[in-house]
């Protein structure tokens, strides 16, 4: 019970679209994905201070799209400021459509991915670009690239590249700017922008975003994570940054600077409203007009250019899954993005043993079964000091309880001296009302590891087992929440902390937290419902061996 009531409320604890502002939105640039060798022409255009003068266009470009699809995603780029306009995970379902989860808004009125701003580059997110690469699938491990350029006012020269490999979910970036005209262009600061989400919200009923967007950013060892606020606050971090990277429970897009420039910073903005969360009962609930969402802004450092120089700034962005181990092997730190709570290094020793027990067992399901059991057992000790002692106390709480009373009754306008009566009848009967609740408390960091380790292992996403089609969405039968609170009600029983023996308040909170526990897990991922429900079976079991052992001693002192 008392695990119960720690869980309730730890819960609460650790899981707890406006006009743009005129904060800048510029650009920046990034390494490419693979080392690469430029050709003379590309070295002529991108190298720092080189002339723009082989560099022609056309007077007049059409609207275009360029498409590049790959193993893992499908991304759209439009000529329309050489942005991104659409990226489709094709390993990943939208769980409401069933179509390939979108990572990029279609809303034209909000910001796109790789977008740029800055005050010697007006418009430049409306103008047509020249591009350069066609629309391919890649094979294999092939890899290909995309040129935009553009040539704006006062002889201004822009280029962005992009960089595409098939297998990864890194694009590489490249921008160039160049002065062709005859007057100068003063420094000014440069930065890529991101968007505000990561593509439309799934209407799924399950209360599983887990805090929704943040912005996380790793400097030297320390994460810093930014999330929706209730002002336009704008955080500023200097240079150097390993990363800056919106992300949602189970998506990232992070953005990483090429530190052979001199690194980057991030400006983190809040210019748009949040999206309500969307039900099946209201899918499109409009925006949250007191709550701004942050966004990344990577900001690099310009500088000036006489006629004929230029310079470049270059990155790589990873747009995928929040997949811890293939983040790691990046070698990037991006692992860092998963944001697993308080008890982190604990949720990750969690994850690689439920990924063992997939590994053999071959469904979500059952690996997190064989979890639940492999906790049960590696907490075994401790619970069954807590059990037997908590039990023994019970009993002796019972057999206490006509002396309790009749304190109470003689001290009833007194309560300092019944605190103090009472608490020498205990000391008398050998009775501490906390002695079995250490143990119970050493084994809460291991609970809530594991809770965080189920909300956010995209792994689970889309797994299912017998009648759930998804682990990290609710039990549309409620078989399971029913379960639990089942079982909750029979592990009180089991214990010896029978409500219907017991009275007053004591008996309206045995059975209250049974209860509101259960009306609350309705909506609970029910991956986390499966380990809940195989926990209290087990700890039923448990109790049963204790209360055993208790008796066999029991007997034991009797004859002799």
């Amino acid at each position: 019970m008392f695990l119960s009531v720690a869980i309730y409320l730890g819960w609460f604890y650790f899981f707890p679209q406006p006009n743009p502002t005129a904060s800048q939105i510029m650009v920046g640039a990034a390494t490419p994905v693979t080392n690469r060798t430029a050709s003379s022409s590309e070295n002529a255009l991108l190298s720092s201070r080189v002339p723009f003068s082989t560099v022609k266009f056309k007077n007049l470009i059409s609207a275009a799209s360029v498409t590049i699809e790959t193993d893992n995603y499908e991304a759209v780029f439009a000529n329309q400021g050489a942005v991104l306009i659409s990226y489709e995970l094709k390993k990943y379902p939208n769980r409401q459509t069933g179509q390939p989860v979108q990572l990029v808004n279609s809303d034209p009125t909000h910001p796109k991915p790789f977008s740029l701003e800055d005050s010697s580059l007006p418009n430049v997110n409306q103008v047509f670009f020249e591009v350069e690469g066609l629309s391919k699938t890649l094979s294999k491990n092939e890899e290909t690239q995309l040129t935009f350029r553009t040539a704006i006012a006062d002889g201004v020269v822009l280029e962005k590249k992009f960089f595409f490999k098939n297998g990864s979910y890194l694009i590489g970036f490249e921008i160039t700017l160049g002065q062709k005209g005859q007057g100068e262009l003063a420094a000014n600061p440069l930065y890529v922008a991101w968007a505000d989400t990561l593509g439309p919200e799934e209407n799924t009923g399950t209360q599983s975003r887990v805090l929704g967007y943040r912005v996380a950013t790793l400097t030297g060892d320390h994460v810093d994570s930014e999330g929706a606020k209730k002002s336009q606050e704008i955080t500023e971090i200097p240079a150097p940054i390993s990363w800056t990277a919106l992300a949602n429970q189970f998506f990232v897009a992070a953005l990483i600077p090429d530190p052979s420039n001199g690194g980057a910073g991030v400006k983190i903005v809040r210019d748009y409203n949040v999206f309500r969360e969307p039900t099946l009962d209201n899918p499109n609930p409009g925006l949250d007009l007191k709550t701004f969402a942050p966004r990344p802004l990577l900001e690099f450092v310009g500088e000036p250019l006489k006629p004929g120089e230029s310079f470049q700034r270059k990155g790589q962005v990873f747009l995928g899954p929040q997949d811890y181990f293939l983040l790691t092997s990046l070698n990037l730190k991006l692992e860092n993005v998963v944001d697993f709570g308080f008890f982190g290094k604990i949720s990750v020793y969690m994850l690689k043993l439920l990924r063992w027990f997939f590994s053999w067992a071959h469904n979500w399901g059952l690996a997190i079964i064989f979890l639940s059991v492999a906790v049960k057992l590696l907490l075994w000790l401790p619970t069954h000091h807590s059990y037997k002692s908590m039990y023994i106390t019970q009993q002796k709480m019972k057999e206490l309880q006509p002396k309790i009373e009749s304190l109470k009754r003689k001290y009833s306008d007194d309560k300092a001296k019944l605190n103090q009566e009472t608490t020498a009848l205990y000391q008398t009967a050998g009775i501490n009302p906390l002695g079995g609740c250490l143990p119970m408390v050493l084994q809460i960091p291991v609970f809530f590891a594991l809770y965080s380790t189920l909300s956010h292992s995209i792994e689970l996403r889309s797994a299912s087992f017998i009648w759930l089609k998804d682990l990290t969405l609710k039990d549309p039968t409620f078989v399971l929440p029913l379960l639990m609170g089942v079982s909750m009600i029979v592990q009180q029983r089991v214990s010896g902390q029978a409500a219907a023996q017991a009275a007053g308040q004591q008996k309206f909170m045995m059975w209250f937290f049974p209860i509101i526990l259960t009306v609350f897990s309705f909506q609970w991922p029910s991956g986390l419902l499966i380990y809940w429900v195989v926990t209290n079976l087990l700890s039923i079991v448990q109790q049963k061996v204790v209360n055993r052992e208790i008796k066999r001693e029991k007997k034991k002192k009797e004859e002799a």
